[in-house]
């Protein structure tokens, strides 16, 4: 399909000539990081688009900082200039490379980068993710950073907004005037991810707008054709629930009073292959408030239309404070636990709602922000809902108050001492 037409100790250019007056450059990389990966992502889905394409592989996980790589870039613009469409696309260290091409190509027409990395410094490679064996691995730099002025017009950048290194890079590239669009996903590897993650083929709509000469190339388009997985306020550098972030207790103060959950008998709508508990609803939810605070889930409903927890009080008592700890070992799964209900009862039948959450900001749990939710009513039970078709699955659960006839005890002597 494709050809070699040039080698060197750090690069490998082949070229897939289909005789059309476009062409595309793909960059990728090549180790042990798995960053090539959009290469073999692309193979069937590029085959639609009417483009001859010019494959660049990165031997070496150096980030274009080598003797050969501005020889690279000038070969791929002389060898372009018979094209009058030239297109640039690639990920991670591929996206930085197809972003600088537009230092050496002035005729580049658009660039599509997912995950590109801003840049191949020290600091910027010391933030725990994918990257983080490349740290002090490179001692010279041909470029300091990948955000040339020239690239600024003409690229998108499509980033997961859940993944912490991901997001501080992304936050570079937009205080450096590119438009930037964010998935709800953690995933690094976004064109693996646009094309099996989802029922349908997100990579071959991405790819469909990017060739699409008739529309205006920018981030709005493509918050318009992926709507439904995009991210409108990223914040995940801020709130991530992830192991990137303090614990808890950094977030909130409990309150001076009795956690009366410990004392209550739980329930749930229903069980599932993932349950700890098989056979019994009252065992699986009561986990919630017998189980020391984890980053897994205490219990686990089946996936159905929505699932709830409830917990009954040892007596009626006077609700002050209700904290939910969701779980936060995988962000795809807490990301579940977004728009519910929380409702209270007296008699466990009829049951009024106080609380509903209708955004899309992450709750945490042992990391993170948990949900606390302040409180003044009086009850005997209170119940979760999730407002959706799916799993129920919380890591903690704590309520504080004071059971009525205890606080008519302790008010009854300060009443005596009064009268006195």
């Amino acid at each position: 399909m494709s050809t070699i037409i040039h080698e060197d100790d750090n690069y490998e250019i082949s070229y897939w000539n289909r005789k059309t007056n476009n062409v595309t450059v793909v960059f990728s990389s090549a180790g042990s990081l798995a960053l090539a990966q959009p290469v073999e992502e692309f193979k069937n889905t590029i085959k639609k688009f009417n483009t001859s394409y010019i494959f660049v592989r990165s031997k070496n996980l150096d980030w274009y900082n080598n003797i050969n790589s501005i020889k690279m870039f000038r070969f791929l613009n002389c060898f372009c200039k018979k094209y009058q469409y030239i297109y640039a696309l690639g990920e991670s260290l591929g996206g930085s490379g197809a972003i600088v091409f537009s230092k050496y190509c002035d005729r580049i027409t658009r660039i599509l980068a997912f995950s590109p990395q801003y840049s191949a410094l020290p600091s910027f490679c010391k933030w725990f993710g994918p990257l983080t064996p490349l740290d002090g691995a490179i001692s010279k730099f041909t470029f300091s950073d990948y955000a040339p002025e020239s690239a600024t017009q003409k690229a998108v950048l499509i980033y997961p907004s859940a993944s912490y290194e991901d997001n501080l890079h992304a936050k570079f590239f937009k205080s450096e005037n590119f438009d930037v669009v964010f998935l709800k996903t953690e995933h690094h590897d976004i064109a693996r991810h646009l094309k099996k993650d989802y029922e349908i083929n997100y990579l071959g709509i991405v790819l469909d707008t990017f060739y699409n000469k008739d529309v205006n190339f920018s981030a709005n388009l493509f918050k318009s054709v992926l709507c439904n997985i995009i991210e409108p306020n990223p914040k995940a550098f801020v709130k991530w629930i992830g192991n990137q972030t303090f614990h808890y207790d950094v977030y909130i103060d409990t309150p001076d009073l009795p956690l009366i959950s410990e004392e209550g008998s739980a329930d749930q709508s229903s069980l599932c292959e993932h349950s700890f508990e098989k056979s019994n609803t009252k065992v699986e939810a009561q986990r919630a408030i017998s189980e020391p605070l984890r980053m897994i889930p205490a219990f686990h409903t089946g996936f159905e239309k929505n699932p709830w927890w409830s917990l009954e009080f040892r007596q009626l008592s006077h609700v002050k404070q209700i904290i939910i700890f969701n779980r936060c070992d995988h962000e795809g799964y807490a990301r579940r636990f977004s728009k519910f209900s929380v409702l209270k009862s007296d008699d466990g039948i009829y049951w009024k709602e106080f609380y509903r959450k209708t955004n899309t900001e992450y709750v945490g749990g042992e990391f993170g922000e948990p949900l606390q939710i302040e409180t003044d009513f009086v009850a005997n039970h209170i119940r979760i809902v999730l407002n959706d078709t799916s799993f129920l699955h919380l890591s903690k659960i704590h309520v504080y108050g004071t059971y009525i006839s205890e606080a008519k005890e302790i008010e009854k002597p300060l009443v005596d001492a009064l009268e006195s």
